[in-house]
């Protein structure tokens, strides 16, 4: 069964006085609905993506209106009145200006659906690992202050808007372009955490992951992203995610994930 409190905290999520009331099989149908939506989204959005130019402005308007509607029945209220909005403002912008309008939109609708398969996930990790060890065996890691980060993105234009995003949080920021450039950095480093882009060439996010985890550094891994297909979503995890940003970035987004994984 999900953890009600786990699903309390996801954002964008406005379930609070409501799933508290509700009972297990009407829990149920809402873990449901939430799993369609993980499911669901991901098609429609590239759906979206690949038509954004067509003629026929209906079939956008269409899959915009799939969006809401899924929204709603996971109660998403805030970001179902934005699709709203984004349907009215498509209505209202020349066509040059159309993927200006949804860019940030359909970024914020692809982490909550991240954030929803992290907060399933864990729980089921967790309900696993205290079948393992009772609470009362685990042993106590004790907490130490993290400032140094490792970003590895392969844009350097992407690298110099997260430099500009951190450059007054105090953390110690080191940018990287490529997985070989970062394995050379841990050679002689360890940072407290990465961020690290999925899609680059030679060596992916995936196997830079793999590769940090076996050269012994435990560091949480933030993991850089577009796409929130299930399957991506799982592959990332066992890779060694901890949590994900999504692409564009925004400093609210960047700061609170970094600042939520350092206190792991």
């Amino acid at each position: 069964m999900v953890d009600k409190e786990r699903l309390l905290k996801i954002a964008n999520l406005n379930i609070a006085g409501e799933i508290e009331q509700m009972d297990d099989s009407q829990l149920n149908e809402y873990v449901q609905a939430l799993s369609s939506f993980i499911e669901k989204f991901p098609a429609l959005e590239e759906k979206f993506k690949t038509n954004l130019d067509a003629e026929d402005s209906d079939f956008i308007f269409e899959i915009l209106v799939a969006i809401c509607d899924m929204l709603r029945k996971i109660r998403a209220d805030v970001l179902a009145e934005e699709c709203l909005n984004q349907i009215n403002n498509l209505r209202n912008v020349g066509e040059g200006k159309k993927e200006v309008y949804v860019t940030n939109f359909l970024a914020a609708v692809s982490m909550l659906s991240i954030d929803i398969q992290m907060a399933m996930f864990f729980v089921e990790q967790t309900e696993e690992e205290q079948e393992e060890a009772p609470p009362d065996e685990k042993e106590d890691v004790p907490q130490r202050k993290t400032t140094s980060i490792l970003a590895v993105d392969d844009v350097t234009f992407f690298l110099g808007a997260l430099q500009e995003l951190l450059k007054v949080t105090g953390y110690k920021l080191t940018c990287v372009n490529s997985g070989a450039a970062a394995l050379r950095f841990l050679r002689n480093n360890r940072p407290d955490l990465f961020l690290l882009d999925i899609d680059m060439p030679e060596m992916n996010g995936y196997d830079l992951a793999r590769k940090i985890r076996e050269s012994g550094h435990t560091a949480p891994i933030i993991f850089l992203t577009a796409n929130s297909s299930h399957k991506h979503v799982m592959k990332a995890i066992e890779a060694g995610a901890v949590d994900f940003i999504v692409k564009p970035i925004n400093r609210i987004q960047v700061i609170s994930k970094i600042e939520k994984a350092l206190k792991k």
